[in-house]
């Protein structure tokens, strides 16, 4: 009964368009059924059926589960190609790379997907949209010719490079551990970046992009944006993200980039800008991606600020009034924990950073942190001397016993 029923399932695959012969099949692409048409080029039913048994049939399977992809079939049905040959056709580097991009787009957040893009079209800009993946390798990476001097001879700086490189890598990872269109990983090495400090905005900077908001009538609304950034130290979606309940603001871990729920608690001020943010944000409902619209607003319009005042130095952007709230909470706190929860770290190293500027630059560039600083040197202080003391009294009874120490 099961047999007949495939029979008769494979003969209704078979549709007559306009005199010619095709067959149909329903093949999943990871997301659900779609449906496909191959043209068997006859119009002929007999020799349809040939060519479904000798051609299509042995790769069935493979097709209605996704292996093979649609544009490969040129290569691999004989009557499908001027040679009239089977050849198999490589995957280009566009191709899977189109593929890659529609397999992330589910699996992470919008702002990580484009920098995977930017990494990816600086790929394939540089070896070529029509490069067999199969081809690729380390060379076109690490070698003299490959990407990284390419991108120095652009005057990239090592750590942009970098953050192209480890998208790049994910995506080898995709094709070999995956997809299974590589036989071995690509392997290559990130460039050596050294220790590299935060840039955040200091009390004066931050004071100058609040007075040219008030000077140059650019809406109050994103002073206020600013100053929440500046006093929670979110990160620019995080705002947008979660909810409010009382006086807490709550964000659960699968919407957070480490998985650690955030639990901060608002004043009147911050729950009031917080509510106005987000009713910003349902304004924007009509665009493709509500949250990454108002963020790119406020990057735009922080950035142009920057530009307008002309800050050296150092790159600031939106993302670095957390680090100043860090700088701050660090100095005030002097507990790498209690920051390190504040701010949804889950490695202390990265914490840790914050403790490579010097107090003295702190001091200049936050002087309402100045009794926290001078407190905290008066107590190393006190501390150094009780120690230095509890030594010499330990050495003395020494002495007076006469005992001798090994």
């Amino acid at each position: 009964m099961i047999k007949n029923d495939n029979k008769y399932n494979e003969k209704n695959c078979f549709r007559k368009i306009k005199g010619n012969w095709y067959y149909r099949c329903m093949v999943w692409d990871g997301k659900r059924q779609n449906e496909w048409t191959i043209p068997m080029k006859t119009k002929d039913k007999k020799v349809a059926n040939r060519r479904y048994m000798d051609g299509i049939k042995p790769i069935l399977s493979d097709i209605k589960d996704g292996h093979i992809q649609k544009f490969q079939l040129k290569g691999m049905l004989r009557w499908l190609n001027d040679e009239g040959k089977v050849k198999l056709v490589e995957k280009s580097l566009q191709d899977t790379i189109v593929e890659y991009i529609e397999y992330r787009s589910e699996m992470v957040r919008p702002s990580t997907l484009k920098r995977d893009k930017s990494a990816l079209n600086q790929l394939m800009e540089f070896v070529g949209y029509t490069k067999a993946v199969k081809d690729l390798s380390y060379k076109d990476i690490e070698g003299k010719g490959g990407l990284i001097n390419h991108l120095r001879s652009n005057k990239c700086t090592d750590v942009g490079i970098n953050t192209t490189l480890r998208h790049i890598r994910v995506y080898f990872n995709w094709l070999f551990e995956k997809e299974k269109i590589i036989s071995e990983p690509i392997k290559f090495k990130l460039i050596p970046e050294g220790v590299q400090l935060y840039h955040y905005f200091n009390e004066c900077e931050t004071n100058q992009i609040y007075h040219y908001i008030d000077e140059n009538g650019i809406d109050s609304f994103f002073k206020r944006c600013f100053h929440f950034y500046n006093q929670t130290g979110m990160r620019p979606t995080e705002t947008l993200v979660g909810e409010l309940v009382g006086d807490w603001y709550l964000i659960p871990a699968e919407l957070r980039k480490n998985k650690i729920p955030m639990q901060l608690k608002l004043n009147e001020e911050l729950k009031s800008i917080l509510l106005e943010m987000q009713s910003f944000r349902d304004s924007k409902l009509h665009c493709k991606d509500a949250n990454v619209r108002v963020v790119d607003i406020l990057e735009r319009t922080i950035m142009k600020i920057v530009r307008a005042l002309g800050f050296r130095g150092k790159r600031l952007t939106l993302y670095s009034f957390r680090h100043s709230y860090a700088i701050r909470r660090i100095t005030i706190t002097g507990s790498i924990h209690d920051v390190m929860r504040e701010m949804g770290h889950s490695n202390p190293q990265t914490t840790m950073r914050y403790l490579r500027f010097p107090e003295q630059r702190r001091l200049d560039d936050f002087p309402s942190l100045k009794e926290y600083i001078e407190n905290r040197q008066d107590l190393q202080k006190s501390g150094s001397m009780v120690t230095k003391s509890m030594v010499t009294e330990y050495s003395n009874i020494y002495k007076l016993s006469g005992s001798t120490r090994n």
